[in-house]
């Protein structure tokens, strides 16, 4: 996505100004500004824009020379829920007309904006951008602020405070001080008393009078403070400019280029060269991973599709909805015939589309992406589930296969209490995580649980796979996991993850994923560590263990992709259990994790041969299907009491003992667990770590 054609909303402030560099250092071209202004009065309360410093926003178009649009504010802040949706009278819908004029206009691609840790702006500019066909490009989202404002103010920024409103701002001595004399204090400020030190909470708005992409500089003649609130602890002033003019500036700093190399992503990845000896691997022969006939010969079966019983918490797993039902062979007919199917099997339950949070998608060729999600997203709206995405050895015939979960609370809310259900949804390029690359969610929020969709080693601000190996993709897309769990809830690290799957795309990449995998979980209890203090918590607790997976291909040629899911609780009190059992030379290890709340739980177990090289012989399938059956009963009750299994997720080899205990062990379950038994997603994989040809992931709930 490299030379769009951009508009930037500008306010006047530091921030719509540095994210216009950063625009321009990411090879857009910026071709028009464009600014809301209020009708009377200087300072419009607003929860969208900033409007101090609008009588001086004409100057932008003659410093730019560039065409500035403008329209009057005309409505208020009528919708202000986190998700917004079309409201007649609300001021985002000025924002609309004036995108959608300057469209028109001058043909413009993407829109610049400047927010830096609102999700209401974020949300509102994004749903513009959506209805309008634009890209929004938010290079400063969720940067860290302290290293961004020392950015901006290096890159030749130069801005000046005119509007304060926090204790320890004074309109008197602060209005019209120069950011970069103001840093060292605002610095102070942050440390003392929490203050946002690039002002995210309203603490300060700023005017630009130069930066590298403006021919001229602005300069204030004159200024008078107007005091808005005269509070004894946070007085509320802001700087109305009666006389500014413009300076030319001399010619060879007006064409210096942009720094370059001061990409943030960039710069993540450069710290990674440890891992130069994988980059070079990367691209090696690949041949034995495709999904042709040899891996899945065998003919798909149109099974019903296996449910769970729905928790109290108001959880339902719905797995194995696949298009075999379909005469057409094509990727688009069969997943239309696999919506009409998980559409009957939703209505029988009196479960609706919107109700799904949560979908594992496996398709037999990563070429159908594309094609698949022009059908799939017809079916949801504006915050669509969370997913994972991989390709699969399906079975032949069998182009796809979902998995949902569903959520809905089943009981009425006591008195004082009340529920959250929240979707991450980002659809701006920036510096932070991959922007979503389908139709899906980076993270639905249910209360204290957090499910992710999968996330891969994108580069944020260009949307391409990193051209690195497993080890340097891995940091990445584990990195990606723990931002997006910081997005959704703040205190929320990798220590908090109860159920991780890594798939990568070859068998020697597992103890690459894994090493990392424990490297960061270790780094997030040093990081509780320092934030308690340098008290050690005891006693220490065995981390959530990652299940790495071989598959054939996964979205965008990556070589690696975590899938997680998160608990808000104390990671040092949650409890585990370890188990092995046998049966016909064959070891079950059972491992279970409980979260400190007793919410949540997360079971893995494995089935390989007892002994090292020890190949199973002759073996009832049968009798290991009931016998896994059995150590998973047995595990299940091992975890906290009301705790039911949701989903059981069977990875296993194409190889002829697997595929035969597979096939009888959802019986097994229900036979052995009866109406508690999971639902049953079976998932041909073509490897699995430590000589295992089975591998079952549950997920389980109260």
């Amino acid at each position: 996505m490299l030379n769009l054609k951009v508009v930037a909303l500008i306010s006047g402030g530091k921030d719509s100004c540095y994210n216009m560099m950063q625009c321009v250092a990411a090879g857009h071209r910026i071709v028009a500004l464009a600014n809301l202004r209020p009708a009377l009065t200087d300072e419009l309360d607003s929860y969208m824009y900033q409007t101090v410093g609008h009588h001086a926003i004409e100057l932008y178009a003659e410093v730019m020379e560039l065409p500035l649009y403008r329209r009057t504010i005309q409505g208020s802040s009528l919708n202000t829920s986190r998700n917004y949706s079309v409201t007649e009278g609300d001021e985002v819908e000025d924002l609309y007309e004036l995108l959608h004029l300057v469209k028109e206009k001058e043909g413009v691609e993407a829109v610049s904006v400047g927010a830096i840790l609102s999700d209401y702006q974020r949300v509102r500019v994004e749903n513009v951008c959506l209805r309008l066909g634009l890209q929004p490009l938010a290079y400063l989202w969720r940067r860290d602020q302290e290293s961004l404002l020392s950015e901006m103010i290096s890159s030749d920024l130069h801005a000046v405070l005119i509007k304060v409103a926090a204790f320890g701002l004074d309109p008197e001595k602060h209005l019209g001080k120069p950011l970069a004399d103001m840093e060292p204090y605002l610095k102070q400020l942050s440390q003392k008393y929490g203050v946002h030190i690039c002002g995210e909470g309203g603490e300060y708005e700023t005017f630009t009078l130069d930066c590298p992409l403006f021919k001229k500089k602005m300069v204030i003649d004159s200024a008078e403070t107007v005091i808005h609130s005269a509070d004894a602890f946070a007085p509320v002033g802001y700087l109305n400019f009666t006389e500014i003019h413009t300076e030319n500036k001399d010619a060879d700093v007006v064409a210096r280029a942009l720094p370059h190399g001061s990409c943030p992503c960039q710069n993540a990845i450069d710290k990674m060269t440890e891992e130069v000896e994988y980059a070079d691997q990367a691209q090696d022969n690949r041949q034995q991973f495709t999904s042709n006939c040899d891996l899945s010969c065998q003919q798909g079966h149109d099974l019903p599709p296996s449910c769970s019983a729905r928790s109290s918490k108001g959880y339902q797993w719905i797995s194995g909805i696949n298009g075999l039902q379909c005469k057409d062979l094509g990727i688009q007919g069969q997943t239309s015939a696999a919506f009409q199917q998980l559409q009957s099997e939703l209505d029988s339950r009196g479960w609706k589309m919107k109700d799904i949070i949560l979908v594992h998608l496996y398709v037999r060729s990563m070429e159908d992406f594309v094609p698949l999600n022009i059908v799939y997203k017809k079916h949801f709206g504006m915050n669509p589930p969370a997913r994972v995405c991989v390709q699969a050895p399906l079975p032949a015939m069998q182009l796809l296969q979902m998995d949902c979960l569903l959520h809905d609370w089943t009981e009425p809310l006591e008195e004082g209490c009340f529920h959250q259900r929240e979707a991450l949804h980002v659809q701006s390029l920036s510096h932070w995580a991959p922007a979503n690359i389908g139709p899906y969610s980076q993270a639905l929020r249910v209360d204290e649980t957090v499910f992710c969709a999968g996330q891969i080693a994108l580069v944020p601000c260009t949307m391409q796979l990193v051209t690195a190996g497993a080890g340097t993709q891995a940091r990445l897309a584990f990195g990606y996991v723990k931002k997006v769990l910081e997005a959704v809830i703040g205190s929320l690290t990798l220590a908090h993850v109860i159920q991780a799957h890594c798939y990568v795309t070859r068998h020697r990449d597992i103890p690459v994923v894994r090493s990392i995998w424990a490297g960061m979980l270790a780094a997030a209890e040093e990081d509780e560590v320092g934030l308690r203090g340098g008290l050690l918590r005891e006693p220490p607790t065995e981390p959530t263990p990652l299940l790495a997976l071989v598959v054939p291909a996964l979205p965008r040629g990556a070589a690696v992709e975590l899938h997680a899911t998160a608990v808000q609780d104390d990671p040092a009190k949650r409890t585990s259990c370890h188990v092995t059992t046998t049966v016909a030379c064959l070891a079950i290890e059972c491992h279970t994790v409980t979260s400190a709340d007793a919410s949540a739980a997360s079971l893995s177990l494995s089935l390989a041969p007892a002994a090292a090289g020890v190949e199973p012989g002759v073996t009832d399938a049968r009798d290991v299907a009931d016998a896994v059956a059995a150590a998973f009963k047995n595990a299940t009750g091992r975890v906290a009491a009301g705790l039911v299994p949701l989903s059981a997720r069977v990875f296993y080899k194409r190889q002829s003992l697997a595929r035969q205990i597979v096939e009888g062990l959802e019986r097994s379950l229900r036979s052995s667990l009866g109406e508690s038994s999971p639902s049953v997603a079976l998932v041909p994989v073509l490897d699995l770590p430590d000589s295992q040809i089975l591998h079952l992931s549950c997920w389980l709930s109260a």
